[in-house]
């Protein structure tokens, strides 16, 4: 009995550590797939390294960064590049689909990935900073910070193996090439025209990541979309913003919710068009475009609506037109206002007359003439 019992627990180690064995190499070959489009901003740069956090965590075997850029900003792109540097997992950059760039900030960014690999009909390189201030910038900064990211470029290519002298020109003059150029160069190692054919080629490729080399076993890769990949671009937030703004003005009607709509969606429109969105720009950008539509066109649209604007016989345009309709009553026709009162037509609210003095509850107001910006409103 005791035989039996210990070869049962037997059994039940190996299958306990087969399995084991089998979820291992379920995630030997799973790749992470992130994704850097547009600016390269904080919000952007802050999600590529939660994914690169992810794939440690979940014991990814390989990150594919997928950059289309014309730039950014430095600080958070030094902060990509320092997590691309200390990621226990291999990151290979891919500059893709086709007519996609890596440029400026997109560059170094490239650089530092374990593997640089470019799509056909793509480009890299005008690395050059650009000091953006009010005034002529200050000559020293400029060429300080030049050479400092010169320097830093040139220590990039020469930890990655990869050509220092173009890359440091990229940066110093602002050089740009063609993915084919770049693979002749020694800029990037290696051309895919698509995804899989770039896991090909990577598949039992050798990695130093951190001083240990690493052998990519893609076989049969199982492809896992990061938060940066997954998540819908930021534009796309404003233009949900504006048009439940503007189905808001027409379900309450007021005359303010449609201009900030409005803003909204051009907003939207900037940052699909590449309008920055560091430190909040964009919310500076949407108040003050929707506060300038707010005042300077919405006496305009009200006029159109109440019928404020006045013909050169001195009539309402729309006079005939309001004449019949029901107004919603607000205030007066009481005793301490006796005929007089305001009513609310279209959104807005109206200074009103009646032939009577006070008016009973449930009664129903409905226009009967105009007189200058005051209706006439009789009992119906």
């Amino acid at each position: 009995m005791r035989i039996e019992g210990f070869q049962r627990l037997l059994t039940y180690l190996v299958l306990w550590i087969g399995i084991g064995s089998l979820s291992q190499t379920a995630f030997a070959d799973r790749v992470l797939v992130s994704t850097l489009k547009g600016e390269v901003g904080d919000g952007s740069v802050d999600e590529v390294i939660q994914d690169l956090q992810s794939a440690e965590d979940t014991g990814s075997h390989l990150v594919v960064l997928k950059i289309d850029t014309p730039g950014g900003y430095i600080d958070p792109t030094r902060r990509l590049v320092q997590a691309i540097l200390d990621s226990a997992v291999p990151v290979v950059g891919y500059v893709a689909p086709a007519g996609a760039h890596a440029g400026s900030a997109g560059t170094f960014i490239l650089s530092a990935c374990h593997i640089a690999a470019m799509s056909p009909a793509t480009n890299v390189g005008s690395a050059k900073p650009v000091m953006v201030a009010f005034g002529e910038p200050d000559p020293d900064m400029k060429v300080k910070i030049i050479n400092d990211a010169a320097a830093q470029m040139r220590s990039l290519a020469q930890l990655r193996g990869r050509n220092a002298e173009w890359l440091e020109s990229a940066v110093l003059e602002s050089k740009n090439v063609t993915a084919q150029e770049a693979l002749a160069l020694g800029v990037i190692d290696l051309i895919a025209p698509s995804q899989g054919e770039l896991l090909k080629q990577l598949d039992g490729r050798e990695v130093d990541v951190a001083g240990q080399t690493v052998v990519l076993e893609l076989s049969q890769p199982e492809m896992v979309e990061g938060e940066a990949s997954a998540g819908q671009p930021q534009y796309l937030w404003w233009v949900y913003a504006g048009l439940a703004l503007l189905v808001f003005e027409v379900i309450a009607p007021g005359f303010i919710a449609m201009f900030f709509g409005a803003g909204a969606l051009f907003t939207a429109l900037a940052i699909y068009l590449g309008f920055p969105t560091e430190q909040g720009y964009q919310f500076g950008l949407f108040s003050l475009v929707s506060l300038a539509l707010l005042f300077f066109f919405r006496w305009r649209f009200k006029a159109i609506f109440t019928g404020d604007a006045t013909s050169a016989q001195g009539a309402s345009e729309l006079e005939a037109g309001m004449i019949g309709h029901r107004v919603d009553y607000i205030s007066g026709f009481d005793d301490a206002s006796k005929g007089r009162g305001v009513v609310e037509y279209r959104g807005s609210n109206w200074q009103a007359t009646g032939a009577f003095d006070v008016l009973a509850p449930g009664q129903t107001l409905v226009i009967c003439g105009i007189n200058s910006n005051v209706l006439e409103v009789e009992v119906k």
